[in-house]
């Protein structure tokens, strides 16, 4: 139960701060199960702030109101009419195919449904759920997304057609013919507005609906973890970043997935090596293999940040890096091991750091200067240099000792 909430595969109990949402769409989707409309909809919403868990909160909402199907697709998954066909019919009729079906898309569609209904003894309704559906808008033609849309619009079989992106220009992506038969209806889903609704949303997916004394253990665990210092600064980064509700819930995956019957509560240690995992993982794997030069410049970065300057540009580092080699590698190695690269050099190794996104430019202002004079920005943390030093084995003392001045 807990793992299907925290991996998004189950509805949670409540989606926090999203209750209008909720609201709009059980309506929606309430007016064809119920009385037999057809409908549509797009949920609208940028990527984590719980689109998919709205829609899925709704249909739990509509679930005991009446018979109906529900078809999940996936513009990720279902790149084209044929393999969305087969899996509607795979959804709708179990063991049966469309082998029998008629040439066209919505003549094939038609054929699933007359003999859904067939088996039914009726006209059930049907949801089709179209996750990522600005790629479903890619097809050719947009044949599924007329086709179904021109079934909401018509009284053979009720169809509600509820559409889940992160495109704000979605309706804009739609041809003419398409757009015509859409009913115009956007939800938008925000994030939450405060740290304190964040973390209500893990609160709510790790909650036991329950007042036993166990449930009751269990909420007083999760309450104690999320407010260990640790936990607390590592939600309010993700919560300053980005509000990406998924990557929060999957900070307790691993700590749920080692429930037992010896360990029934969560563990704090288990979440504090998933967030140590992955403070060391991401970008630190991607910075662990640069070039002794690459890190050089890093670090040169990392000194200019310590005396105060938030942007610099090329010019800046490698004057820093130069003055650093000049006054401490060369005297402590007697001019041998290490060597001075030239600007043209260090200049290719900033790229390369700018590619991997170690580095990146700030400001378009500075777009057309040219490159030495372009202001950038180091995207490590302090810590995660020092980190990125003690894990190397081939960084020489003298550089160990300046990242620890």
């Amino acid at each position: 139960m807990l793992l299907g909430r925290l991996y998004g595969r189950t509805a949670p109990a409540e989606v926090v701060g999203q209750a209008a949402a909720v609201k709009t769409v059980a309506a929606v989707v309430r007016q064809t199960v119920e009385n037999g409309e057809g409908n549509s909809v797009i949920v609208v919403g940028p990527r984590g702030t719980g689109k998919t868990a709205v829609v899925r909160q709704a249909l739990a909402a509509a679930g005991g109101i009446g018979k109906h199907h529900v078809v999940r697709l996936s513009g990720f998954v279902h790149t084209n009419d044929g393999i969305a066909l087969r899996d509607i019919a795979r959804q709708l009729l179990a063991a049966q195919d469309v082998a029998g079906a008629a040439g066209t898309f919505a003549e094939a569609l038609a054929y699933v449904l007359g003999v859904l209904r067939a088996a039914d003894g009726g006209v059930a309704p049907v949801v089709f759920v179209l996750e990522e559906f600005d790629q479903l808008a890619q097809h050719p033609k947009q044949v599924l997304l007329y086709t179904l849309f021109d079934m909401a619009q018509r009284a053979q079989t009720p169809v509600c057609v509820v559409g889940v992106t992160a495109r704000i220009d979605v309706v804009d992506l739609l041809e003419k013919r398409v757009k015509s038969r859409f009913s115009h209806r956007l939800v938008h889903v925000h994030g939450v507005e405060s740290l304190e609704a964040f973390t209500d949303i893990a609160r709510t997916a790790l909650r036991i609906e329950s007042e036993s004394r166990y449930a009751r253990q269990f909420r007083q665990r999760v309450d104690e973890i999320l407010t260990t210092p640790e936990v607390a600064a590592h939600v309010a980064a993700v919560y300053e970043m980005d509000k990406d509700a998924r990557q929060l819930l999957q900070l307790f995956a691993p700590a749920a997935g080692r429930l037992t019957v010896a360990e029934p509560l969560l563990c704090l240690e288990h979440v504090q090596r998933t967030i140590a995992h992955e403070a060391t993982s991401g970008k630190m794997r991607v910075v662990g293999g640069i070039s002794l030069l690459e890190l050089c410049l890093v670090m040169a970065m990392h000194s200019l940040v310590r005396g105060g300057s938030c942007r610099y540009n090329f010019e800046m580092v490698y004057d820093e890096y130069k003055q650093f080699m000049s006054r401490h590698v060369l005297a402590a190695t007697g001019g041998g091991a290490m060597k001075i690269y030239k600007k043209p050099v260090a200049l290719k190794a900033m790229e390369a750091l700018v590619a991997l996104e170690v580095v990146r430019p700030v400001g378009a202002a500075g777009a057309r200067a040219p490159k030495e004079y372009r202001m950038v920005q180091l995207m490590l943390e302090p810590a995660q240099v020092l980190a990125l030093m003690a894990d190397r084995v081939d960084v020489p003392v003298v550089i160990r000792r300046w990242a620890q001045q």
